[in-house]
C-alpha cells in the first residue's frame, strides 16, 4: 500500500514539473513546440495617399485562427490597437477611417502570424480651398 502511494506521489509530482515547464516555456518564447507568434507585417500598400476621408481596408489571411489587433501609423496619427471587423474562415479584416491629409506609413499584427495587406482602400476628397483674392491696390 505504502509503494502505491510512493507511485502516486510521485506521478502527481512529475505532472506538475511538467505543466510548470510548458508554461515557462510559453512565456519565454523559448520552446520549439510553443514557439512565439510573430506580427504580420503590411505586405503592400505602404505610400497610399488620401487627402480628405479615407478608408483603408486591411486583411490579415493565413492567420492559422489567432485573432488580434491591427496597429496602423499614417503620416496624420497612429491607430490602433484597431480590432477585426470580420474573423471568418481565420481572416482578420479591419477598417480604419481617417481624415486629413495622410499617408499609410506601414502596419502590423502583432501576435497574429499571417499575410497582412491593404485590400481595398478609398479617399473621399475633402472640399478644395478658395483661393483668397488680392486687393488691387489704390492709387
Amino acid at each position: 500500500m505504502n509503494r502505491i502511494k510512493n507511485f502516486l506521489l510521485c506521478l502527481v509530482l512529475l505532472a506538475l514539473v511538467g505543466i510548470l515547464h510548458h508554461e515557462w516555456l510559453l512565456m519565454s518564447g523559448s520552446s520549439v513546440v510553443a514557439s512565439p507568434a510573430f506580427a504580420a507585417t503590411l505586405s503592400n500598400g505602404s505610400g497610399q495617399t488620401c487627402n480628405g476621408i479615407g478608408t483603408w481596408h486591411f486583411v490579415n489571411n493565413q492567420t492559422t485562427g489567432v485573432v488580434g489587433p491591427l496597429f496602423a501609423d499614417f503620416s496624420c496619427g497612429s491607430f490602433g490597437p484597431v480590432d477585426p471587423t470580420s474573423t471568418l474562415n481565420k481572416v482578420n479584416q479591419y477598417f480604419v477611417t481617417t481624415n486629413g491629409a495622410c499617408t499609410l506609413l506601414s502596419a502590423q499584427t502583432p501576435g497574429v502570424p499571417g499575410k497582412l495587406v491593404l485590400s481595398d482602400f478609398s479617399c473621399i476628397p475633402g472640399p478644395t480651398p478658395t483661393p483668397t483674392p488680392t486687393p488691387t491696390p489704390t492709387s
